[in-house]
């Protein structure tokens, strides 16, 4: 009997063309984020990969034109870092479109160079780049809401519901029974495109697999219990889809915009202008001034470099200008760790108030597991100040004896590579299955106790 039930309220669902139009536009819509999720991220590898070949051609080209003087091969010279996608950055391209991912510096002061990028078509930086994540984030939820708001609704309008409660005494298991078969459906489309991206994409089955699996699903059931919520309190169809598009609206698109302002106005970065304008006056206020306002604190800064003849007997010297330009680093210093420090403080805003808004805390959760959030590119922007420390460090000797550039390692000097460290955090997944238990168990209270599910038979 359970058997045959089953089967007809499946048949009664599969019958109704909307089902097949949800399923349709979810499956269509997750083939082309997959689409233009790898799209994105291979331009950014065949970008990347081409940088590679190009600055060691560079490098060469500098010795060829410049092999005379070896202070203005590195004036010249640049060494480039890249932050190098992760396979799970085609399923969610997060920030990588906005954040640059390739850096090239030279050895001149870091601060003007850290924030140069591609130019890039406002337009398509507005809209965006859709991906998997995208569809599952905003789109599924949706098709949720469709498959749901009239789940009794429509038989009460219709005068089915009261013929069905004169003749059964279970009708929280036939509300049971019509809500697990679009729960099933709506799931299966959901592992389907998971599968594929594994295929398309190529993404191994480890522990962000998992995590990745476990977000979406409670985020999925999330929606389920927030639609079987306004269901239980027995209004019409217009007021469930009404309610329920108005919880999506608020989720998704408001609250997140609203957040972004408060944090643009509670957390602005004018020390962003100011750290490069601090770093431009650092060195160019240099020429007017005596050699020594330079050189005591750029030898304070490096001790070690003191062993080295400086010739102070010259009007100009590689050694005096290096160490200018080490002086605008060091005046915009106290600027770049306010920057850095306001960005730290906003993702520790954010990720507080994402356990109050799941869809906000999904997206965060996702892009993390990804690699293609805020804090890995903060991390990728302090790999650059690092690597720029060690490649000054390792040239300043050659430089400041003058000696011939064929006694350094340049030509050795490849493409710096950046991957984040992933840390798995499961406790992130508890504010998504908590919301999820509240909603679905006051859902269960209101069906329990509501007219809906109570016989009238006499």
């Amino acid at each position: 009997m359970k058997k045959s039930t089953y089967y007809l309220e499946t048949k009664l669902f599969f019958r109704n063309h909307s089902a097949w139009i949800g399923i349709v536009v979810l499956l269509l819509t997750g083939f082309a984020g997959l689409y233009f999720g790898k799209t994105f991220i291979a331009n950014q590898k065949a970008v990347i990969k081409k940088a590679a070949v190009l600055q060691k051609k560079h490098t060469l080209e500098n010795i060829e034109h410049f092999n005379k003087d070896i202070g203005l091969i590195f004036f010249h010279n640049k060494f480039s870092s890249a932050n190098l996608p992760d396979q799970w950055a085609a399923f969610a391209n997060g920030q990588r479109d906005v954040n640059p991912y390739l850096i090239s510096v030279t050895m001149l002061a870091l601060e003007g160079q850290l924030y140069d990028t591609d130019i890039t078509n406002p337009v398509s930086m507005l809209l965006g780049n859709m991906d998997l994540s995208f569809v599952y984030i905003f789109l599924f939820p949706l098709v949720i809401i469709a498959f749901t708001y009239n789940l009794i609704s429509e038989q009460r309008e219709n005068g089915v519901w009261s013929l069905l409660k004169s003749q059964s005494n279970e009708l929280a298991k036939v509300i049971w029974q019509k809500f697990l078969i679009r729960i099933l459906a709506v799931f299966a489309v959901a592992f389907l495109l998971l599968v594929v991206a594994m295929i398309y994409l190529e993404l191994p089955i480890d522990t962000t697999l998992f995590a990745v699996v476990g977000i979406i699903g409670l985020y999925l059931a999330f929606w389920f219990a927030v639609s079987i919520f306004i269901i239980s309190l027995g209004k019409s169809s217009g007021y469930n889809a009404s309610a329920l598009i108005a919880i999506w609206v608020a989720i998704c698109i408001v609250i997140p915009a609203s957040l972004n302002l408060l944090l643009t106005q509670r957390y602005s970065v004018p020390e962003a202008l100011q750290n490069v304008i601090n770093q431009r006056e650092g060195y160019h206020e240099k020429w007017d001034m005596p050699k020594d306002v330079t050189m005591k604190p750029f030898f304070e800064h490096y001790p070690q470099l003191k062993k080295y003849p400086f010739p102070a007997d010259k009007s100009f010297s590689w050694f005096w200008y290096y160490g200018m330009q080490q002086m605008g680093d060091d005046q915009a210093l106290k600027s770049r760790l306010t920057v850095a420090n306001k960005l730290a403080a906003r993702q520790q805003f954010t990720d507080i108030a994402a356990l109050f808004f799941p869809t906000i805390q999904t997206q965060l959760a996702v892009n993390e597991l990804a690699g293609s959030d805020l804090s890995t590119h903060l991390g990728f922007q302090q790999a650059v100040h690092d690597y720029h420390e060690q490649i000054r460090l390792h040239f300043y000797p050659a430089i400041f004896q003058e000696q011939d550039i064929a006694s350094t390692n340049i030509k050795s000097i490849g493409l710096k590579t950046f991957k984040s460290k992933k840390v798995h955090d499961w406790s992130k997944l508890l504010p998504l299955l908590i919301w999820t238990l509240i909603f679905a168990v006051i859902a269960f209270r209101n069906l329990k106790s509501s007219a809906l599910v109570r016989n009238t038979a006499t």
